[in-house]
């Protein structure tokens, strides 16, 4: 005899529905609610292996990116130790760049050094020189403004005694005199001025 569905056929029943009737449609009931039951139960199986088989791929998927981590992770490492080095590389590089300038820097400044030395010492020496000359040309001018002093004072002696002389002997007015005076002086101080020259 089929299942059915007590509390459906007494519900049924105390509708008014006729006996047969009523226990025909509890066991329909009752069938298709056992039916229900074994798909459900089937469906559950089914979804349980996919959600074991979707857990494992997961699990699958989760080592294979932690193994793809774990290399981007040893590239990373790889590449930072080389960049280290690298920079380590250049950093030497510079610093020995830097002592190199350093050292020629050094010796630049030396050798302005000297080279300012050098030119001090012979700009002091060219002073000396020309401090010398000028000490001497001075000291030749003064002589010879004494030499020209002591043959003026001489030449205007002369031309004194020689005026005197023309004056007595000729009787000569004084614009004549003075005429003879130029005529006669400037001759004989040109020749002087000449011979200095």
């Amino acid at each position: 005899m089929t299942t059915m569905i007590s509390e459906v056929y007494s519900a049924f029943k105390t509708a008014g529905v006729p006996e047969q009737e009523a226990r025909r449609a509890a066991e329909a009931l009752s069938a298709e609610n056992l039916a229900t039951r074994h798909a459900v139960a089937e469906d559950k199986r089914d979804l349980a292996a996919e959600i074991a088989e979707v857990k494992q791929g997961i699990a699958e998927l989760r080592q294979e990116l932690y193994s793809e981590i774990a290399g981007v992770r040893q590239e990373i490492t790889e590449v930072r130790q080389e960049l280290s080095n690298e920079i380590a590389g250049v950093r030497q590089e510079i610093a020995e760049v830097r002592q190199e300038l350093s050292s020629e820097i050094a010796g630049v400044r030396q050798e302005i050094a000297e080279v300012r030395q050098e030119l001090s010492n012979e700009i002091a020496g060219v002073r000396q020189e020309l401090y010398s000359e000028i000490a001497g040309v001075r000291q030749e001018i003064a002589e010879v403004k004494q030499e020209l002093s002591s043959e003026i004072a001489k030449i205007r002696q002369e031309l004194s005694s020689e005026i005197g002389e023309i004056r007595r002997e000729m009787g000569v007015t004084r614009w004549m005199l003075g005429v003879i005076l130029v005529v006669v002086a400037l001759p004989i101080l040109r020749e002087i001025v000449a011979t200095w020259l």
